[in-house]
């Protein structure tokens, strides 16, 4: 359950964003994305409206995060992930050795200090 284990690595409440352009890169991705596709229709998952048409949902995910940096950026895409740690502030996460895993996560969230 993608909600209990963002809750878990995170020891708090979360809401989980997606945006219109994820919905539509994974819905054109067709078969092979097929699980990611159910997950992501999730219904206690929000979705973000895009205003923007034919952007990518990467390029998407960027821009709203430099605009804003309140949210934490759950991916496992490698290009994704690079892009992402260019932006100060903005803690990613994924899942590494089936664990879900936080990186960079800021003192402002009462992360403990390594």
């Amino acid at each position: 359950d993608p909600m209990k284990a963002a809750m878990d690595c995170l020891y708090a409440k979360c809401t989980i964003y997606i945006t219109d352009c994820v919905m539509g890169e994974l819905e054109k991705l067709g078969q092979k994305y097929r699980v990611a596709l159910r997950i992501a229709r999730d219904p206690r998952f929000e979705r973000l409206p895009c205003t923007h048409k034919g952007t990518y949902a990467d390029d998407c995910i960027c821009e709203r995060i430099s605009q804003s940096r309140c949210y934490i950026v759950a991916t496992c895409d490698r290009d994704l992930k690079r892009r992402i740690r260019k932006v100060p502030g903005v803690p990613i996460m994924y899942i590494s050795n089936r664990k879900y895993t936080i990186e960079r996560m800021p003192e402002a969230f009462g992360a403990p200090r390594q």
